[in-house]
């Protein structure tokens, strides 16, 4: 044989199998494999030769085969030369068979090598093996059985002990033991040189099938334990939203502190999943719904750019969505850390994460991770105070069957920060650079009187709140200074309970080709949250969510032409394989849930120089009118039977939340992915969602206002990709996905005001770009163009068309072990399009303070406008706010040989509008951190530097698509300042 490394796809063309399979092998063992750099792999020549001699029937190829397997020198026809101690029968060092057998491979006379299983031997296989698929149809999710591990990446990043950043790569491939159970993250021992590259391992993220980055015809960025620990993604107990986008430029995002469980991709929160299953109790457009999200159990990612597959589904109006892998068990031997991590502002976190195998044979094991946190911020009156604990259970009691058991049960305690941020942002603000600002308002006694509310609402039933009759020049004080710690936040709210998931994923090799996946997911969450100063409160009863998928996986080739013998000249048979993923998905939902928003807006409400301590809604006479008023907005302000004490509920306030619902979905789905040789593929898919609902309003609410919606609806999916690969380093690809998609209520679940248009919603993409990977796998580049055709689902209004375009580019490089770099750029503009409707965009205020401190108007309008500028009032075409058009990021680690590591990153933003009108825009603005690592023996110092050059920043309250950019005119975020963190962490 000439060649000595062969591509996985020529490995499997001249092992008649798929190219997955190759991948298994060599996971398991029975091939051998190397990486010639931190990119894609390649199967020694030889171990392919040895794995056809070890099982060749009736040819006295046991020798030959053992010779090859352990190292002889090959002959000019790629056969082993045999010397006196390779003679026919002798056995192999490990005392093996003289026909040594692939490890776990049970060949059989005249069957082909891996044919044979240890379900179904003999020839009543056909008839067990239908059986055996029954039964687990039947009897899942207690009997189904699952895949061993998909296509393995052994120099996939190790999933290393908790908040350790730097952990390594895995062990070189000779003779690897699979220890993670999900084709992601690799769980072994492990070197200091973690794989950064998107080559480095395949992916299920995208299509359900695991697969190689190049092969994709979408945008996807693999995210590693190691790189997420460098940009700071988790680190502070939270999610950063400025950590993301300098890992991926179109992740810039508003503000998610504490609560959001995904960053924003391309203008919009990403939809989340875990472990390949949607978390749906959640709206994705708004950002003031759910508990803090415990980011101590995630050990990978994968970020996907457009909207959801045929497999893992879309249901919510998105362009982007994020795959979690959950920490997995150590199947190679017992192993832990324990950390504590200490940072300014308050910040303190500390944790332990321990597991192993439990059994000798190493086929039981598991892990616990514990996260606790006790946390202050920089921002006046936030905290965020956690106890997580993660557990994971993995177990393989044959070659061809594994199960793993994921728990977590998060309690948290925190401040809402969502609608808390810096009210009432202007141009003078950001030009002063924080430090001045327009303020003034109204004491709570005048914010107007029962009678003349009352008798504004009975006039207007359903009016949005009434204008204030004084203007700002009767109150107003001028410029003033500002401190932008200082959030709109009451030193009582609050957001506490408790939620969790248990998830069980079960596979089986049922035989070559043919695998079984059942992946079960329940969500719970129960929470109450309260913000005083402006009275936003939810009260969760207890949602949850069940969410089966059974999958069957099937692997095959096609041969076209040629004859087969393969003898010099003779046309060589071009081969098509395909890789299908169908199954049947089905979920069911209940939701019981009471918000209060319509108030959140109250003209004048703010003042930085008043003390938010004295501000609570609920006792001003603005408020009281509300109260059991079926005329004020959303129905009136109601009790919350059985809730929380002093919270309140309106009946009718549309998809910001309040309802009583359940329902049920199914939903069939077919991915196929068809490649045509070595230079041609396609994937498409299709899935049909089927939704049954049952929505009313919830106990509590008064007879005349009782509502109920019973419907069912069909949200189809289509998807095609093709790729073509002129050159094995060059991928040229195009996308088009088309697929209808639903508005949800605050906790994901339906509202019984909800209109037939709000379930049907189009969601579609084009995309072309083209992916490289050069310099022997140590260059990765990625170029892309999309136009993806989208609805925002405003509160209160019908849903509203709108267009996102843009490019971008992502790098990386990682040239040896010491180095690697990232860097990124996008460009993104959306538009939304009200010509055809009669009115324009929803702002919560139309106009900034500065207009009108200077033409002595409202101080706050709340959106009802005033002519010329009547925002709300306008039909037009508006581009998208919150979100600047053009976002770039860079990263650069250097690791030395001695265990120091040093990373340094920054995000530049171009300028962004806050209103529809420009009256308030963020100037061009930029971050820049620092991180060293510094590791010896067990022990493991990580110190960050955030904003070392202490940058003044803005973040929108929302962005892009998110129905939450109508309150962008109301709220903007400081960026936090310079500060450090530390985090020491002994490993055993």
């Amino acid at each position: 044989m000439q060649k000595k490394l062969l591509r996985p796809d020529e490995a499997a063309r001249m092992l008649s199998v798929s190219r997955w399979t190759i991948y298994r092998w060599v996971g398991e063992g029975r091939l051998g494999g190397t990486r010639v750099g931190p990119g894609s792999l390649r199967v020694f020549a030889e171990s392919v030769e040895g794995l056809i001699y070890r099982n060749r029937i009736g040819g006295g190829g046991g020798a030959s085969g053992a010779a090859i397997a352990a190292g002889a020198p090959l002959n000019g026809k790629g056969l082993p030369e045999l010397g006196p101690e390779w003679s026919e029968g002798h056995s192999s060092e490990t005392g093996g068979p003289a026909r040594g057998e692939a490890p776990g491979d049970e060949a059989s006379e005249g069957k082909p090598p891996g044919s044979q299983i240890g379900l179904c031997p003999g020839r009543g296989r056909g008839l067990c093996l239908a059986l055996a698929a029954g039964l687990l149809l039947l009897l899942h999710p207690l009997l189904a059985a699952t895949l061993p591990s998909d296509p393995l990446d052994p120099s996939a990043d190790v999933s290393g002990s908790t908040g350790s950043p730097g952990t390594g790569a895995a062990a070189p491939l000779q003779q690897p033991k699979p220890e993670s159970t999900l084709s992601t993250v690799t769980v072994k021992a492990a070197s200091n040189v973690p794989q950064m590259l998107p080559t480095a391992s395949p992916t299920d993220s995208v299509y359900g099938l695991p697969m190689d980055v190049m092969d994709i015809p979408r945008q996807v960025t693999p995210i590693n334990k190691t790189l997420m620990e460098e940009s700071g993604i988790t680190s502070v107990g939270y999610m950063n939203p400025i950590s993301f986008a300098m890992i991926n430029p179109t992740a810039f995002g508003g503000l998610d502190g504490t609560i959001a469980p995904a960053p924003y991709i391309r203008g919009n929160e990403a939809l989340p999943f875990i472990n390949g299953m949607s978390m749906s109790v959640m709206n994705v457009e708004m950002v003031n719904s759910g508990l803090p999200w415990n980011w101590n159990m995630i050990e990978s990612t994968d970020l996907v750019e457009g909207p959801g597959n045929a497999v893992f589904g879309s249901g919510q109006e998105a362009s982007g969505y994020v795959n979690y892998t959950t920490k997995q068990p150590y199947f190679d031997r017992f192993r832990g850390n324990v950390w504590d991590s200490t940072g300014m502002y308050e910040n303190y976190m500390w944790g332990a994460d321990i597991g192993g195998p439990i059994d000798k044979e190493h086929k039981l094991a598991y892990r616990v991770s514990y996260m606790g946190m006790e946390s202050g911020s920089w921002y006046q009156y936030v905290h965020n105070d956690q106890q997580n604990v993660y557990f994971a259970l993995g177990w393989k009691p044959v070659d061809n069957y594994s199960a793993d058991l994921y728990v977590d049960a998060d309690f948290a305690s925190a401040s809402p920060i969502g609608y808390a941020g810096f009210n009432r942002p202007t141009n003078a603000l950001f030009q002063s650079g924080g430090s001045l600002d327009y303020i003034g308002a109204l004491s709570p006694s005048r914010m107007g009187s029962v009678s003349s509310l009352q008798n504004y609402w009975a006039a207007n039933p359903g009016a949005s709140v009434a204008p204030s009759p004084l203007g700002f020049g009767t109150y107003g004080v001028g410029l003033g200074p500002v401190n932008r710690r200082q959030l709109l936040m009451s030193p009582y709210a609050q957001d506490s309970g408790y939620q969790g998931m248990t998830q069980l994923i079960q596979k089986v090799h049922v035989d070559e080709g043919f695998d079984l996946v059942n992946n079960t997911l329940v969500w719970y969450t129960r929470h109450d949250a309260m913000q005083p100063s402006y009275l936003y409160d939810e009260a969760v009863m207890g949602d949850y969510e069940v969410d089966n998928r059974t999958e069957c996986r099937l692997a095959f080739d096609t041969p076209i032409g040629g004859g087969g013998s393969g003898k010099e000249g003779e046309k060589a048979v071009f081969g098509i394989s395909h890789n299908i993923d169908t199954g049947l998905e089905w979920v069911y939902q209940r939701n019981e849930d009471y918000v209060s928003t319509m108030l959140i807006n109250m003209p004048n409400m703010f003042s930085m120089n008043q003390n938010p301590m004295l501000w609570d809604v609920r006792n001003t006479p603005y408020f009281q009118a509300a109260i059991r008023n079926p005329n004020a907005p959303g129905g009136g302000e109601w009790p919350i039977p059985g809730g929380p004490a002093g919270y309140y509920f309106e009946p009718l306030n549309g998809t910001t939340g309040t309802t009583d619902s359940q329902y049920w979905s199914i939903a069939p789905f077919w991915q196929h992915d068809i490649k045509f040789g070595e230079k041609l593929s396609l994937q498409y898919g299709l899935r049909a969602t089927t939704y049954f609902i049952d929505a009313v309003t919830p106990p509590g609410t008064p007879s005349m206002l009782n509502a109920q919606l019973q419907t069912s609806m069909i949200d189809p999916l289509f998807s095609i990709g093709p790729v073509y690969k002129p050159f094995p380093w060059l991928s040229l690809y195009g996308n088009f996905n088309y697929e209808y998609v639903t508005a949800a209520a605050d906790m994901g679940g339906f509202i019984p005001t909800q209109t037939s248009q709000e379930m049907h919603l189009l969601n579609e993409l084009e995309e072309v770009g083209a992916k490289l990977s050069l310099l022997h796998d140590k260059l990765y580049l990625s170029f892309a163009f999309f136009n993806q055709n989208l609805y925002m689902d405003e509160i209160g209004f019908q849903p509203n068309p709108g267009l996102l375009q843009g490019f971008e580019y992502n790098m990386t490089y990682q040239p040896d072990r010491h180095w690697w770099f990232r860097a990124g750029y996008a460009y993104m503009h959306g538009t939304w399009n009200f010509s055809s409707l009669p009115y324009g965009p929803s702002e919560t205020q139309s106009y900034s303070t500065g207009y009108a401190y200077r033409n002595n108007l409202p101080l706050d309008d709340n959106g009802t406008g005033i002519t010329p500028n009547n925002v709300s009032g306008i039909p037009g075409v508006y581009n998208w706010i919150g979100l600047p058009n053009q976002t770039a990021n860079a990263m650069v680690t250097y690791r030395t040989d001695f265990g120091l590591s040093l990373t340094a990153s920054a995000l530049v933003m171009s300028s962004y509008p806050l209103f529809y009108n420009y009256s308030a825009v963020v100037p061009t603005q930029y971050v820049a951190n620092l991180s060293a690592t510094y590791q010896r023996d067990h022990w493991q110092l990580t110190v960050y530097i955030w904003n070392f050059l202490n940058s003044t920043y803005w973040l929108p309250y929302a962005s892009g698509l998110a129905s939450d950019v109508a309150s962008n005119s109301d709220y903007a975020i400081a960026g936090l300042p310079f500060w450090v963190q530390g985090q020491l962490t002994y490993q055993f």
